[in-house]
């Protein structure tokens, strides 16, 4: 073989090996894992999705594309670039985002930080209400549900944004005795013409804050 083809096939090759690891980099790959316990769970993937059925010290999750699921962990850290984050429980604080996906938090003990481009946000607080919780949902388009204890006290503020070309039929539902008012007229300096549906106000001694602020969807706001 000649100097020059022995050159073509090194390059060849190198091209070939590039190439595969090129695409174990980018395939998306499902993680399903479960732990006992130990070091905080951490995975972080170009893509696909991820399963941890258990994590007592805590997960951070994070994946370019793909829908994550926690069972139970002690907190969680979950972000994806489009796809669903659903958790079943989780006794401390929980920090959630999706650029597209729906986010269901069903049962947190800890406060809340949950976010989604496009999608619905449910989130459910349990437990006892004597330490600090703060809350933050937010939807660019989607209904937001937020469920809280009786004794839950929190200063509440809810931004309901509706285009107008929008079925305009959004409502902020809740029984809280919170102050609602709608703007009157259109604000047009954020591209659609939009209006503004606004509730605030004080339940219980107020200590914890609640923002919720959604676009085109209802926001559902109750005590259990």
């Amino acid at each position: 073989m000649t100097l020059s083809n022995r050159r073509l096939a090194l390059f060849c090759a190198l091209a070939a090996a590039a190439a595969t690891l090129a695409s174990f980099a980018v395939a998306p790959r499902g993680v399903s894992a479960a732990y006992a316990g130990g070091d905080t769970v951490s995975i972080h993937q170009m893509g696909g999705d991820i399963d941890v059925a258990n994590a007592p010290q805590g997960a951070e999750l994070a994946t370019m594309g793909g829908a994550i699921h926690v069972g139970s962990a002690s907190f969680v850290h979950a972000k994806t670039m489009g796809g669903d984050i659903s958790i079943d429980h989780a006794s401390g604080a929980v920090d959630a985002s999706t650029m597209g996906g729906k986010v269901t938090i069903r049962q947190v003990a800890g406060s809340v930080h949950a976010s989604t481009m496009a999608g619905d946000v449910t989130a459910h607080l349990t437990g006892d209400s004597a330490s600090e919780r703060d809350v933050k949902l937010s939807s660019m388009s989607g209904t937001i549900t937020l469920t809280v204890p009786k004794n839950y006290g929190m200063d509440v503020r809810i931004k309901l944004t509706y285009t107008k070309n929008s079925p305009q039929n959004f409502r902020i539902i809740q029984h809280l005795g919170l102050a609602e008012r709608e703007s009157p007229d259109w604000d047009t300096h954020f591209g659609s013409p939009r209006k503004y549906v606004l509730a605030e106000g004080r339940v219980g001694d107020g200590k914890n804050h609640v923002t919720i602020d959604t676009i085109n969807g209802d926001v559902v706001l109750k005590q259990e």
